[in-house]
């Protein structure tokens, strides 16, 4: 029995893969919309803040570790860190009277939630690297199945925009790859500098708490506000000037 001849098969997958050029033009498409999205994204994230981080860490690191319990809030907000990596140190610094295990804990799911937060952004364009040279990939064969059919019958109108659907495809496809990879590595990078750096201020602030402690201090806890909002109402915005504390004005 011949298969190819004497079955429906190679029509139902012809049907199939036919099927499904208009789809896979739709998401190539797609793709490139949210590509020149994301480069906005990015433009705008080094406009409002990459451009800005200018934080000394060892400036910061001493500034932590020379304060006392209550003007770590100040040392903090008055930095130039990160508006996530206030509000994440800020968040321990209230809470310095838990007890040692809960304050670890407490560090911990404030550095997972900035790690979350990035693996978020860096998501859509891993994805989008990884799929469309796919996509690309199947906007190529897919027209040059009828082109083939067609350079048999001598139609090369058709074969002519088969190839040229083909050609237009995978272009798109790579670069839309190509932005995004290029995007993912530039983030990354930003990304591990930014988390890195708070790992190791946090462990700054959890070891102050810990020897005011040591100390008898009395120590702030159960504070679930927003910590940074909470400072700006009471002391106005914190001063993008310079990494040493300040004494906040009276309200």
């Amino acid at each position: 029995m011949n298969v190819y001849e004497e079955t429906y098969l190679p029509d139902i997958l012809n049907k199939i893969s036919q099927g499904m050029l208009i789809p896979t033009m739709v998401c190539l498409i797609a793709l490139l919309v949210v590509t020149v999205f994301i480069i906005g994204q990015v433009f705008a994230e080094w406009l409002t803040e990459r451009r800005h981080y200018k934080q000394n860490m060892p400036a910061i690191v001493n500034a932590i570790s020379e304060a006392a319990p209550a003007e770590l809030i100040t040392v903090i907000a008055r930095s130039k860190l990160l508006r996530f990596q206030k509000e994440a140190l800020l968040v321990v610094a209230r809470n310095l009277g838990l007890p040692e295990e809960a304050l670890f804990s407490l560090a911990q799911i404030s550095i997972t939630k900035a790690q979350q937060r990035y693996q978020r952004r860096l998501a859509w364009t891993d994805t989008i690297a990884k799929i469309a040279p796919l996509l690309g990939l199947m906007g190529t064969l897919i027209p040059l199945g009828p082109g083939i059919v067609a350079l048999g019958q001598n139609q090369t109108e058709i074969l002519s925009r088969a190839l040229l659907t083909a050609f237009d495809a995978t272009v798109v496809g790579l670069i839309c790859a190509i932005v995004a990879l290029v995007i993912s590595k530039v983030r990354s990078g930003w990304y591990t500098e930014c988390v890195s750096s708070l790992e190791s201020l946090m462990g700054c602030v959890v070891e102050a708490g810990q020897l005011a402690a040591q100390r008898g201090e009395s120590l702030p806890c159960n504070y679930s506000g927003d910590p940074l909002k909470d400072y700006e109402s009471m002391f106005g915005a914190a001063s993008p000037e310079g990494d040493a504390p300040s004494q906040p004005a009276q309200a």
